[in-house]
C-alpha cells in the first residue's frame, strides 16, 4: 500500500491537468483493494500489470485482460497461480488532483 501511495504522489506531482491516471481500482473488501494499470504490460504474459494490495502491505501481482467473449468482465492472472474474473463496472478510475 506503501508503494502505491509513494507512486500515486509520484505520478500526481507531475500531472498539471485533473486527468484520469492510467489505473482503475476496485475497493475488494475494507483491506483489500485491486489496482490495474491500462498502460504498463506485463513482461512474462499477455495483458497489463495488476496487483492485489492489503492494508497490511502484502502485495500480489498478477496480469489482466478482457474476457475473450465477454468484455464487460476482466480476468486477472495472479502470479501464485490463482485467477480472478470480475466485472469491469467494479472499477473506478484513478483521478489526479
Amino acid at each position: 500500500m506503501r508503494k502505491l501511495i509513494i507512486l500515486l504522489t509520484l505520478l500526481c506531482s507531475h500531472q498539471v491537468f485533473a486527468e484520469p491516471l492510467p489505473l482503475l481500482v476496485h475497493q475488494f473488501a475494507a483491506n483489500l483493494r485491486i489496482v490495474l494499470s491500462q498502460d504498463a504490460e506485463c513482461n512474462d504474459k499477455p495483458g497489463y500489470r495488476a496487483s492485489a494490495q492489503r492494508i497490511d502491505g502484502l502485495y500480489i501481482p498478477g496480469c489482466w485482460t478482457e474476457e475473450p467473449d465477454h468484455p464487460e468482465l476482466i480476468r486477472i492472472d495472479w502470479h501464485n497461480g490463482d485467477f480472478s474474473i470480475l466485472p469491469r463496472e467494479g472499477f473506478t478510475p484513478v483521478k489526479s488532483k
